[in-house]
């Protein structure tokens, strides 16, 4: 695996207590998931091998995105009862990204999800096989 196509760290969750979680982790160079429903895990860890280019395309939708710029917290007024939270550790090319909100996105004014952080978690799902 080439150094500069992987990032050095990466970690992404995004869950909540009802509906499905989802936990992405980068360890020792092997991209580890899990799926989790109503809060709880399932305990099954599944890992996946992106390609070269597959992380080079991953890096290119970060960089269009401007994941790097984005806030280091988003919490929106609505986070009062079913709470959707999500974390983004990120580091790559020298930079480290933390980024976390609280049924809050980047580029969203209010609760709903927006489009930056759903092409986001695309390119997460697509990492590890389960584009849709």
């Amino acid at each position: 695996m080439h150094s500069g196509a992987s990032p050095k760290a990466f970690e992404f969750y995004i869950g909540g207590s009802v509906g499905p979680s989802l936990y992405v982790r980068l360890v020792d160079g092997r991209l580890l998931y899990e799926w989790a429903s109503g809060g709880g895990y399932s305990g099954v860890v599944m890992e996946a091998s992106p390609t070269e280019e597959e992380w080079a395309r991953f890096r290119e939708i970060v960089d269009r995105l401007g994941v790097r710029e984005w806030e280091q917290e988003y919490v929106s007024a609505h986070s009062c009862c079913d709470v959707t939270y999500w974390h983004l550790r990120l580091e790559m090319d020298r930079e480290n990204t933390v980024v976390r909100g609280a049924n809050a996105y980047p580029g969203s004014d209010g609760p709903e999800v927006s489009k930056p952080f759903r092409e986001f978690r695309a390119a997460v799902e697509h990492l590890i096989g389960r584009a849709p």
